[in-house]
């Protein structure tokens, strides 16, 4: 279920492929099941600080390619993101929050998904 603000705000969609694990024998990523979230997107080349995770280099700067927006809370470091206007699949570099409590949704956290 979503808030007043996001069913405003997030009118697009992306599709997810959540990261498992790496392969020690071939070495290959292993996703998840894929599904659907509801954002709003924008191409974006600013630098960008990694947030690491599961094995990420921490700190590690970057230039973003896009920066997704949703309240879905399900979208993790090293995922697979996928959308209108994107070139294929990217991965999620960056997961940041913010409180919307200003906005009047003080239980629905938002996230910026850097790619």
């Amino acid at each position: 279920m979503c808030s007043a603000v996001a069913r405003w705000s997030y009118q697009n969609t992306a599709t997810v492929k959540p990261f498992v694990s790496l392969d020690d024998w071939t070495g290959a990523t292993v996703y998840g099941p894929e599904y659907t979230i509801a954002c709003t997107w924008t191409a974006d080349s600013e630098q960008v600080r990694e947030t690491g995770g599961q094995s990420g280099a921490r700190g590690a700067e970057f230039v973003s390619k896009h920066i997704i927006f949703t309240e879905d809370k399900r979208p993790k470091y090293l995922d697979m993101i996928m959308f209108d206007g994107s070139d294929g699949w990217e991965e999620i570099r960056a997961v940041t929050g913010w409180d919307m409590s200003s906005l009047g949704e003080p239980d629905s956290p938002d996230f910026k998904l850097v790619t």
